[in-house]
């Protein structure tokens, strides 16, 4: 079977972001958790709040691909500062970022919508409450708006 991002797929991961509490949607076009290399398609809505954090095993960097819209990838030091922002469009200059594994990163639509895809080599593992930054808010937390809002002023 041939797996295909159109239109359709990229209207309906943006309404169920749209739809979302979180503002964002995942959608998996690897089998299950345990294939051997994981693609997904991330819908993001503007305000959606993606905790810095990382993924310290070796193996695991991650490829992201503009679809549709501006995506920027904000990778910061481990204290927190901005190091450097990658504004990722499918009409680019830049359509396509590697993060290479155990750096601080977040990810947020620079327009009202985007979506990239999302590549890295699996199984699955989920994120562990040390792969977050302690120097960022949870996402659940009261803190969270507020820091998103100086993080997108901090991006331009």
């Amino acid at each position: 079977m041939f797996k295909q991002i159109d239109s359709d797929l990229i209207e309906k991961c943006l309404t169920q972001a749209r739809q979302s509490p979180r503002k964002r949607s995942h959608f998996n076009l690897h089998e299950s958790l345990e294939a051997p290399v994981q693609r997904l398609c991330i819908a993001l809505i503007d305000g959606t709040y993606v905790p810095p954090h990382r993924h310290p095993q070796s193996n695991k960097w991650e490829l992201l691909v503009a679809i549709k819209g501006i995506s920027l990838l904000v990778i910061f030091d481990d204290a927190g500062n901005i190091k450097k922002v990658f504004e990722i469009s499918p009409t680019g200059p830049l359509s396509a970022v590697e993060i290479p594994p155990n750096t601080w990163h977040s990810l947020l639509p620079k327009e009202a919508e985007s979506v990239v895809l999302e590549v890295k080599e699996g199984p699955y593992t989920p994120n562990k409450p040390e792969y977050f930054a302690a120097w960022a808010p949870e996402e659940s937390s009261d803190q969270a708006s507020e820091y998103l809002l100086k993080l997108r002023k901090s991006c331009g």
